[in-house]
């Protein structure tokens, strides 16, 4: 029988929180606007993305190395632009119940998401003073080393999110599997 240590138990003032795993992913395609957009309206408290680098520079939401499994093009994301990715459907191939009172926009449903999208999503609903946190990873290996971490921190400043107000904890948190991309 395992036993739980004084540090590993949860506090009593400690909140559960609902976190949208790649968006309302069970009922729209993951990391789509759709899922995000259902997961803000079913209340999650916080959302997660997985980023990769475009070949040319753009920060997609996209969580496999390769768009293969979850569009109808083949390919390494980091190998591909913005426009080869803008014209993949990445969400037709996605089973879903439709919800009675959920009418996703179309587009939403199938496109390829930017963080930079995603940002302006996020920082639209946190104006409206709904608290929102949101939990990026950045996904390695990566042929574009530390250009992951560069346009994530520049997308970040210009959305005022790199640094939290003073007393405020921060509503952003970076993930990675590397601690490289952690230390940059």
């Amino acid at each position: 029988m395992a036993r739980v240590t004084h540090a590993r138990q949860r506090s009593p003032h400690a909140s559960i929180q609902v976190v949208a795993h790649r968006g309302a992913s069970d009922d729209a395609p993951e990391h789509t606007l759709a899922a995000y957009r259902k997961a803000i309206e079913d209340g999650a408290d916080a959302l997660e993305c997985d980023v990769r680098l475009t070949a040319d520079g753009h920060l997609v939401c996209v969580h496999d190395r390769r768009v293969n499994r979850t569009s109808n093009g083949r390919g390494a994301v980091s190998a591909l632009e913005l426009a080869d990715l803008a014209a993949l459907d990445f969400g037709s191939w996605k089973d879903r119940e439709e919800s009675p009172d959920w009418d996703p926009v179309p587009g939403e449903l199938t496109s390829v998401l930017t963080l930079e999208r995603l940002l302006e999503l996020f920082t639209e609903v946190r104006a409206t003073g709904r608290p929102l946190q949101l939990a990026i990873e950045t996904k390695h290996p990566t042929r574009w080393a530390g250009q992951v971490e560069e346009r994530l921190l520049n997308l970040l400043n210009r959305f005022e999110l790199a640094t939290p107000p003073p007393d405020e904890p921060s509503p952003i948190r970076i993930m990675s599997f590397s601690g490289r991309s952690l230390h940059r």
